[in-house]
């Protein structure tokens, strides 16, 4: 059901938020205003008698109680949409928790993939930063185009890559010492798991080549194809120096993991002598091609570093606090003039991958204490979830505003729900949007120009039937190969805790 060729729309909405900025003032909105779209594009931006004169459109979208956003960007997700407590990972402190995650039972990608797709959708969603698991190896590479076949059918955009991991991969330290301290059957069980589930380094760029060739070199593709060191301290410099060089010969994005956690920041003081991010500058890896999620424990000089070579901080409030990572200092981020953008990392707090909330959460979080204190504006948190996330995805100056000659992906909420019973005239309708919105006001969605949600409902995917397959998928019982992982990850897990007791915060 793609756009056809030659399909005009005129989209129209009682407010369209042609771009955001810092905070009101600095935005761009337009009252009765519309977005004329042809083949994909945005032809024409105005308010909506005057559009309605000059273009004659094949369609209608929308209309005076309505409010049109850009469609928001997810910059960072690992989701499958059966979210990790459902499939029996309680969360936990984040070492704690990856550890546990081994004992998930396999699932179908391309419908956990489309289901994830669907729900991200249903919240405005219409780009988002994919980053893939890349066991088990054997079956990696036809994974990755089950997940890109299901995106496709969902109509969503994705920048998609897929992580590597080679050390540091039970605690942060020495694999070999740690497993052979453990009792030996116990050892022998975590041997056999992990090697089970570990490219080298050239089979990881051999497969990000062949993914590139096949997905990456159209410009004109909702998909994007970037790189991904899973995280400074889980794999080798050399292999963290030859993704530098390998995303510079395709002038690709670089997506990882950084000080997600405290134990993250402090391993690197005990290993370089300096902070993750300090390390990566002496490898000569920062620059504005770069990507970082989570980014909870960066220092005022990590700012200042951040700031002085670019890139993006993918900051994902509820999956950080659902893991005991803390409250990212995204106030100093901005005051430093990092970019900040917004992801839901498959970890939201009602597990449903919805942006909306994720939105809200984020304006909540960051109101520090006090009269004058630092906060987010409204209209910077929108910001955060368009612009800021369109740079990172490389779909920038495609997507993340509503401007003339950029591809019309774009979101309209019904404001009756937001609005009632009352709202005060000058409330801005940014504001309205931010403090009161949720994802089943989000009405309709189009993505290049193609209506892909109407009414609230996915016009590609049929989500009751989508719900009824993955219950059946998922109905049978556990294999016996994930209860023997249970049970040795129950052993494993008093010997992970006990390895931190000693990693105090400072």
């Amino acid at each position: 059901m793609a756009q056809q060729l030659g399909r005009s729309s005129l989209v129209r909405g009682k407010q369209v938020v042609v771009r955001a900025g810092v905070d009101n003032e600095s935005s761009e909105v337009i009252f009765d205003g519309a977005i004329f779209q042809r083949n994909g594009v945005i032809e024409d931006v105005g308010d909506y008698a005057t559009l309605k004169a000059r273009h004659q459109a094949d369609e209608e979208i929308g209309g005076p109680n309505f409010l049109v956003t850009p469609g928001l960007v997810n910059a960072h997700h690992h989701g499958r949409g059966i979210t990790t407590i459902q499939m029996g990972t309680p969360d936990d402190s984040l070492e704690a928790w990856i550890v546990n995650g081994w004992a998930r039972r396999p699932v179908d990608n391309y419908q956990m993939t489309l289901y994830t797709a669907l729900q991200m959708l249903e919240s405005g969603t219409t780009t988002v930063m994919y980053n893939h698991t890349s066991t088990p190896v054997a079956t990696v590479e036809s994974d990755v185009d089950e997940v890109l076949r299901a995106f496709n059918d969902a109509g969503l955009r994705v920048a998609f890559s897929v992580y590597h991991r080679t050390q540091n991969r039970v605690v942060y330290g020495d694999d070999k010492a740690f497993v052979d301290s453990l009792p030996a059957d116990l050892g022998e069980r975590v041997w056999r798991h992990l090697g089970a589930g570990t490219l080298t380094d050239d089979e990881y760029f051999g497969l990000t080549e062949r993914v590139y060739a096949k997905y990456g070199t159209d410009p004109q593709s909702r998909i994007r194809v970037l790189i991904s060191p899973s995280n400074v301290h889980w794999t080798s410099d050399d292999f963290l120096q030859r993704t530098k060089e390998w995303a510079q010969r395709y002038q690709t994005g670089i997506h990882l993991h950084l000080v997600e956690s405290y134990y993250q920041r402090h391993y690197g003081t005990r290993h370089w002598g300096k902070t993750p991010l300090a390390h990566l500058d002496d490898l000569g890896f920062l620059g504005p091609e770069v990507s970082y999620a989570h980014g909870v424990w960066l220092t005022e000089s990590n700012l200042r570093l951040l700031a002085d070579h670019g890139g993006t901080v993918c900051h994902n409030a509820s999956s950080n606090l659902r893991l005991k990572n803390g409250i990212a200092p995204v106030n100093q981020m901005l005051q430093h003039g990092v970019n900040v953008a917004i992801g839901t990392d498959s970890d939201g707090i009602n597990d449903d991958d919805d942006m909306v909330q994720e939105m809200r959460l984020v304006s909540k979080l960051h109101r520090q204490p006090g009269i004058g204190a630092p906060d987010l504006k409204s209209a910077q948190v929108l910001k955060m979830a368009t612009v800021n996330g369109a740079a990172p995805t490389f779909f920038e100056g495609q997507v993340g505003s509503l401007e003339v000659g950029k591809r019309a992906d774009m979101a309209l909420t019904d404001l009756s729900h937001i609005e009632e019973p009352y709202m005060h005239p000058d409330v801005n309708p940014v504001d309205a949007f931010i403090h009161r919105g949720k994802a089943r006001y989000v009405d309709t969605v189009i993505i290049d120009g193609g209506v892909v949600l109407r009414e609230g409902r996915s016009t590609r995917v049929n989500r009751s039937d989508l719900i009824a397959q993955v219950k059946e998928s998922l109905s049978a019982p556990l294999p016996e190969r994930v209860r023997e992982t249970e049970r040795m990850v129950r052993e494993l897990q008093p010997h992970v805790e006990a390895f931190y007791t000693d990693w105090t915060q400072e």
